[in-house]
């Protein structure tokens, strides 16, 4: 609230209207993005179960919840769980790491952004660019934060948008 207030005492009506719009976009992007990535991770763990089942690894539950949990950060996950099939058996091990490979190319191509794609409300397009500029940018975390920050500047200039025809009192149609 507090904010709220030094928001609208700094900038004019406009303006603060549009911070304010701004802010709670980011909200809903992050709010988003997290419910979509626990979506992902979810589906990737229980993937990763059921191949790593058929593989006859041994320890497939750990494996999936482990791979699962560690998701958000692609490859994270995969280092501790390779280092544990080294000790068991380093067939295992490499059997795996293809898997898993394999594994994190359909998630990173397919599947992550048809979720987030939908969560968010941009296309797949959108969130394989924003993981790929994101992390030539900043790496790991550029990665993980490239598609809430492209998101988030991608409803803003929709709001942006929005709010220029509407003053000049234009109205365009979503139909092709």
């Amino acid at each position: 609230r507090g904010l709220k207030k030094l928001n609208y005492a700094l900038f004019d009506k406009s303006m603060a209207n549009f911070v304010t719009a701004w802010t709670e976009d980011a909200k809903l992007v992050f709010e988003k993005y997290i419910v979509g990535s626990i979506i992902d991770s979810s589906i990737i763990g229980v993937s990763c179960y059921i191949g790593v089942s058929l593989l006859q690894i041994p320890y497939a539950p750990m494996i999936g919840f482990v791979v699962g949990v560690t998701n958000v950060i692609p490859v994270f996950g995969a280092i501790p769980v390779i280092v544990l099939l080294l000790l068991i058996d380093p067939i295992y091990a490499l059997i795996f790491a293809i898997f898993i490979l394999i594994l994190q190319q359909i998630d990173g191509n397919v599947i992550k952004p048809i979720v987030l794609g939908d969560q968010l409300g941009i296309s797949g397009f959108w969130i394989l660019f924003s993981v790929t500029i994101g992390g030539g940018i900043g790496g790991v975390v550029g990665m993980f934060l490239g598609v809430p920050v492209f998101a988030l500047l991608y409803a803003g200039i929709r709001d942006f948008s929005k709010s220029r025809l509407a003053q000049k009192h234009i109205h365009i149609t979503d139909k092709k």
